[in-house]
């Protein structure tokens, strides 16, 4: 199987030669990566305070299940923690494949 490398940012439309790091989530049987550049590394959205509810980094919508959200580990030259990311984040992209029943989750939107 070969892995394909992507210039530019996996999550946005910055283009190739963009400062980026690399962001890991875990695929089928194996742990997946994709560049991910500083303005969607240093985004956050705090979580929501009732217990049992996520919040999108990319956008803060709110969902009642985690599986509604795709995290990623990111590291980024010093920077290293995680995001948490909608499907409406990333139309077609990587959080895309891996968010699951998304609509039937959300409490509301950010």
């Amino acid at each position: 199987m070969t892995q394909q490398t992507l210039a530019g940012c996996s999550f946005c439309e910055a283009p190739p030669g963009t400062e980026t790091g690399t962001a890991y989530t875990w695929g089928k049987d194996e742990r997946v990566s994709h560049q991910i550049c500083v303005d969607c590394a240093i985004q956050i959205r705090p979580d929501p305070d009732k217990r049992d509810h996520y919040a999108c980094d990319g956008c803060g919508l709110v969902v009642d299940a985690l599986a509604a959200l795709t995290r990623f580990r990111v590291e980024l030259g010093h920077l290293e923690g995680s995001l948490q990311l909608c499907a409406r984040c990333s139309p077609g992209g990587p959080a895309t494949y891996w968010t699951r029943d998304l609509e039937e989750h959300v409490v509301k939107t950010g």
